[in-house]
């Protein structure tokens, strides 16, 4: 028997049959064929898009060239590839959503086919037979008039336009893509790119992370904080046998911010400047127009529809996957191209694992099951999380845990205000799921707190999962998640009556002068709101197609 009543999803099975063309080796002549806008009505308009651009050459020196370049494609093997996803930064300043693009960003202008103009796009040129395998190109004439950028070029004419750029501005650009395909035309703009604008590589894990923060120290204060870091790390021990280690080793042996900059100045002169450009687009990411919070809110408008729709169909018996499914199908249905990351639907032993993404486990009476999703919507990500009793109904430890860390969440998003440090949001639910951890004797003291909650409560959120922001005092317009969590695995030395309880709660809050506004209120949250949906009828089937 099941829990309840269900409405049978019947999926009739077709098999499609498609025949492969044999090329003739004669030459074939192909008509160019104008295709319909390849974007959807409902995108960002091309004014949003031009505000970023004028945003960002508004903050770059006049003698800047910016260089933006486009994700790769990426190839799974013969002629197929994995599904494509532009890069954030180009997308946000563009609208673009193909390959082998470049955007060339001048502040102070630049003559190109006899007009002077400050920002050029430079696309792949539009090829029918290519077409024909892989859809309808935009091509340049079509760039200026459906993504209203001031001029577009061809691929083919990158290194003419560049070239006299070069020669006279400083070059800005954010970090080279990796894996990009060998003979791609993305592989050739790269091979010029490098070729004519040394960028200092950054090292990777957190021998990056701290290169990157050297580069950005321009006071004494964060000089200092960033040398105590480095000493946590291990020092110029830490990078030994990277590229860092010398600049690490030049950081720590200056001494002093004024001796830093120093040898910056001295070393570090012929390279291009990656750090102006991304800091100019983190803070303008950080902060949301009002055209890019109707795409965010519609994300998490439709993964709140993916909660509400997995608490109708979970029960006993049931695989993880068959609930990701109707997660997803949710998703497609409201109309989100992606997933904003892979689907977390993890019960038993696996709620208690963070990012488990397997989600192949059979679920059983008495367990939890925890649904860490997100739609993405236009390139805007949601990230909603959502722990339910399998069953139908709380445990006594269960629902113990699961109000700890409600009320944790409260108090966190209580403290979502301008002005605060970003990290006193964490501090809030912490002080809160200590407290109760100690009187449920989880824990004896506050400082066990973290053998339960390993992870951060916020991040920011928007065209990116993790976005990106400054992570300083929390400013209006911005949007963080809150996300506490208290996962008790097998392992953990305390009674067995806690053991694979995993409970994350997580919503999306933008701030604002007037206070926190959750915008992931349409998920259920409360006890008695999980317990009632999950009597409802949901889309999940016995047995898909019977």
């Amino acid at each position: 028997m099941t829990r309840h009543l269900r409405r049978t999803l019947v999926v009739p099975l077709a098999v499609f049959v498609a025949a492969v063309p044999a090329f003739a080796q004669e030459s074939r002549t192909y008509s160019p064929v104008e295709a319909p806008a390849r974007y959807d009505e409902d995108r960002p308009s091309p004014d949003f898009h031009r505000g970023r651009r004028e945003a960002v050459l508004a903050a770059l020196p006049q003698d800047a060239v910016a260089i933006v370049v486009s994700s790769p494609a990426r190839l799974r093997s013969n002629d197929v590839h994995y599904q494509y996803r532009q890069s954030n930064s180009l997308y946000y300043l563009t609208g673009m959503t193909e390959p082998a693009t470049v955007l060339i960003l001048v502040p102070a202008g630049a003559a190109v086919d006899g007009r002077e103009v400050r920002e050029i796009l430079v696309v792949p040129e539009r090829d029918p037979g290519t077409e024909a395998w892989n859809g309808r190109r935009v091509g340049a004439e079509r760039a200026v008039a459906e993504l209203g950028v001031e001029i577009a070029v061809g691929t083919g004419r990158l290194q003419e336009v560049l070239d006299p750029l070069l020669e006279t501005r400083r070059p800005f650009v954010l970090p080279w893509p990796d894996g990009v395909e060998q003979g791609s035309a993305l592989a050739s703009q790269l091979a010029y790119l490098k070729q004519h604008i040394p960028v200092l590589e950054v090292a990777p894990g957190r021998a990056g992370f701290a290169q990157r923060a050297m580069l950005r120290v321009e006071d004494e204060a964060s000089y200092q904080r960033l040398i105590g870091m480095l000493d946590r790390m291990g020092g110029v021990e830490a990078t030994a046998g990277t590229a860092a280690a010398d600049m690490t080793r030049a950081f720590v042996e200056a001494g002093s911010v004024a001796a830093w900059l120093q040898w910056k100045e001295e070393n570090l002169a012929e390279f291009a400047d990656s750090m102006l450009l991304e800091a100019v687009l983190t803070d303008l990411r950080e902060i949301k127009t009002d055209e890019e919070m109707r795409f965010l809110q519609e994300a998490i408008d439709i993964t709140a529809a993916a909660h509400r729709e997995a608490l109708r169909s979970i029960e006993p018996g049931l695989h993880e996957y068959e609930v990701e499914a109707v997660i997803e199908y949710v998703f497609h249905r409201g109309g989100a191209e992606y997933t904003g990351f892979p689907s977390i639907v993890g019960s038993g032993e696996n709620s208690t694992i963070l990012h488990y993404e397997s989600n192949r486990r059979r679920m059983e009476d008495g367990d939890l099951v925890v649904m860490d999703i997100g739609a993405e919507y236009r390139g805007y990500s949601a990230d909603v999380t959502r722990t339910a009793p399998v069953n139908g109904r709380f445990s006594e430890p269960q629902r113990q845990i699961y109000e700890a860390v409600l009320e944790a969440q409260e108090a966190a998003i209580a403290a979502v205000q301008p002005g605060v440090g970003f990290q006193a949001v964490g501090a809030a639910a912490s002080a809160v799921l200590a407290e109760r951890l100690v009187e449920l004797g989880l824990i004896s003291d506050p400082s066990g707190l973290r053998r339960f909650l390993p992870h951060g409560v916020s991040h920011y959120l928007g065209l990116d999962v993790h976005d990106v922001g400054t992570y300083g005092p929390l400013r209006a317009g911005s949007v963080i998640t809150v996300e506490p969590g208290i996962y008790i695995s097998p392992a953990a030395d305390v009674d067995e009556r806690w053991w694979n309880i995993g409970v994350r709660i997580e919503d999306d809050v933008l701030v604002t002068d007037d206070g926190p506004v959750v915008l992931s209120g349409g998920a259920p949250k409360t006890v008695a709101e999980i317990e009632r949906m999950m009597t409802e009828p949901g889309l999940a089937a016995e047995k898909v197609g019977e």
